[in-house]
């Protein structure tokens, strides 16, 4: 029985493992058989079909355009899945980093917090925020409402005095800081000269 291939372990059988490998991007049939040849000279159009509607049974794969009678294009599961993760995280980059209200408050709320007891309130980020970058209520509680409707960070609780909203960051708003942070550094390594040594 076929197990579901990682770096590890790919497919079994050399006829699977030349059409998973002819999928590292989208294609058409005719397009993975010529690939899978290369490997499984004997495979038919026959035993194509057969593997991939194997592979779409197990998840392993996906039809792009499952309506068109010809042509169809097929792909990757985790690629598709990857690259519609990746387009997500380089838009909410690209809008966070260009509004530095947004990003100033997303750095607040992404820090480590061991030692503060205080919930993580608007009021307690602006304050918290007064020496770094200075701002007003209405300018914090804007980037919130934005970073919250876009899934960066969540409301984790409320006070319970007032039942003000406390946020936290979620995975996704830390993979968009990920993604910041790296392309910081990586502006900085390009516009540093290589010294000689």
């Amino acid at each position: 029985m076929d197990q579901k291939p990682t770096s590890e372990s790919p497919v079994r059988g050399r006829q699977r493992q030349a059409v998973y490998a002819a999928l590292k991007h989208p294609a058409t049939g005719r397009q993975i058989l010529e690939a899978a040849r290369k490997t499984a000279p004997s495979m038919s159009y026959q035993d194509l079909r057969h593997i991939l509607r194997d592979f779409q049974d197990k998840g392993l794969v996906i039809c792009l355009n499952p309506e068109q009678q010809t042509g169809r294009l097929y792909s990757l599961a985790n690629f598709w899945e990857n690259l519609s993760r990746n387009a997500t995280l380089i838009y909410l980059s690209s809008r966070i980093s260009r509004a530095k209200t947004r990003l100033a408050v997303l750095k607040e709320v992404a820090k480590e917090r061991f030692f503060e007891s205080r919930p993580l309130t608007a009021t307690t980020i602006r304050k918290l925020m007064r020496e770094s970058y200075p701002m007003g209520l209405n300018h914090v509680l804007a980037a919130l409402k934005f970073l919250e409707g876009h899934g960066v960070i969540e409301v984790c609780g409320y006070t319970d005095k007032r039942e003000l909203k406390i946020y936290r960051i979620t995975n996704l708003g830390r993979n968009v800081m990920e993604g910041l942070l790296q392309e910081r550094t990586d502006s900085v390594t390009e516009s540093t000269p290589n010294r000689m040594p």
